[in-house]
């Protein structure tokens, strides 16, 4: 019997300690004893240390850069004109007509914006309306907006293809597309025709002082920006507006800064964030993360496999031993114990170098961003979805703890199914088992 065996089997022969091996006074000893059994086989250790590890290392790292392109989506699809949050009238959403407004919008967006993690707010009021050009006319939507603002915390300002952003009170800032349409450019004029809050005719007479390009149809040929003075005193708005456009430190922290914002706001206007304004991003995070979580179960349940065979096979070489600590009075239960403790540490070890891996590998990435490839293809794609140049992964409470904490899991389940064929051992015939 080896020297841990002894140790082992020790107290259950002391007086009025028999049987304290299956007790919890008796885990510091099964604590030694399962890492000296450890040691005894230390190329079958190492080999389930470095499988769990490597599980842990590639699924943390790989979850903090989901996590980074995660937000680097949210940040680029809101960033453009959506904002990470809205504060509308309660119909507006579902019903944006003219009259659903939110009242004192400028107020509201200056209290709104000094509220925490909010980085700015700014009010927008939005009008669909004929766009004509000499004889050329074409319905869009015209947004009366604060320049300075927008210029702060939007993207959309510095897609200038001609011209500048709104640098007068009646500027207008055309779709690339919509301006082809009508026939215009720089310097020339248009006239924007709608139906006003109180029902009559609204007219805006507006000069073209610069052209976007965002490379997305939909905005280039349909929208039309203009200060929002402009189109409040055209329509008969007054001091309303239909949008109040929030951002937020972060796209991924935007739905829970904005429910701690909702209570804040006046009777009749409520928060959107971005995942009810623009549900197919949210969609299509959950559809990638949920075919990411596929492949990383599966690796994790590959890993879990090799420590079943891990244990199993200490199970057949060690049942002389097992039979050994039952025939001197030790309790099967003890035994399922020990073996679990030494799975408890294996899974401690690799839990220790796959996170520290993960910690080296990721935390200068975090710093300092990697490059999205360089080619015609990648660069054309960026310019027109408005990508960062360097995406970071970022490194949260998922990336750390849901991979050690399903192999903490699938590691003790690994070593309990052998485990319990000790349950069912018989100590003469463990004995004449060969090693």
């Amino acid at each position: 019997m080896s020297a841990a065996a002894a140790s082992l089997a020790a107290p259950p022969l002391a007086t009025g300690e028999r049987g304290a091996a299956g007790g919890a006074s008796a885990l510091p000893l099964l604590t030694r004893v399962a890492w000296r059994n450890l040691g005894r086989r230390r190329l079958r250790t190492c080999m389930s240390v470095a499988g769990i590890g490597f599980a842990i290392l590639l699924v943390s790292t790989f979850t903090a850069l989901q996590t980074g392109v995660y937000g680097a989506w949210i940040d680029t699809a809101t960033g453009i004109l959506t904002g990470h949050a809205q504060v509308q009238h309660p119909d507006y959403q579902d019903d944006p007509r003219m009259a659903n407004v939110v009242e004192d919008a400028a107020a509201l967006a200056e209290r709104v914006a000094e509220l925490p993690d909010v980085v700015g707010a700014t009010p927008r009021a939005e009008a669909f309306a004929l766009v004509s050009a000499g004889e050329r006319s074409f319905g869009a939507l015209v947004l009366g907006v604060d320049a300075a603002r927008e210029a702060e915390m939007f993207a959309l300002p510095t897609q200038a293809a001609a011209g500048e952003y709104l640098p007068n009170p009646d500027s207008a800032y055309v779709g690339e597309t919509l301006a082809a349409n009508l026939g215009v450019a720089v310097g020339d004029g248009v006239l924007v025709l709608g139906s006003a809050a109180e029902g009559g005719l609204a007219a805006l007479a507006l000069n073209v002082d610069g052209i976007f390009a965002t490379g997305q149809a939909d905005l280039d040929r349909s929208l039309l920006q203009v200060p929002l003075a402009a189109l409040q005193s055209a329509f008969g708005l007054e001091d309303a507006a239909h949008r109040v456009v929030v951002n937020t430190t972060s796209g991924e922290r935007a739905p829970s800064v904005a429910a701690a914002i909702a209570p804040t706001l006046p009777a009749g206007a409520r928060l959107l964030d971005w995942r009810t304004l623009m549900p197919e991003i949210e969609q299509g995070i959950r559809f990638d993360r949920v075919t990411a979580d596929m492949i990383y179960w599966l690796l994790m349940l590959l890993v879990a496999m090799s420590v079943v065979n891990a244990f199993m096979m200490t199970v057949f070489e060690r049942t002389p031993e097992f039979g050994m600590l039952l025939a001197v009075g030790m309790r099967p239960n003890a035994i399922v114990g020990l073996l679990l403790m030494e799975g408890l540490q294996v899974w401690a070890l690799g839990a220790i170098c796959g996170l520290a891996l993960c910690v080296v590998v990721v935390v200068p990435l975090q710093i300092v961003g990697f490059a999205l490839p360089d080619n015609e293809a990648m660069r054309a794609m960026n310019e027109q979805m408005m990508m960062p140049e360097r995406l970071h992964p970022e490194l949260g409470g998922k990336a750390l703890l849901q991979a050690p904490l399903v192999m903490l899991v699938g590691t003790l389940f690994a070593a309990l199914i052998p485990a319990l064929r000790v349950r069912r051992m018989r100590p003469v015939e463990a004995l004449r088992a060969e090693e």
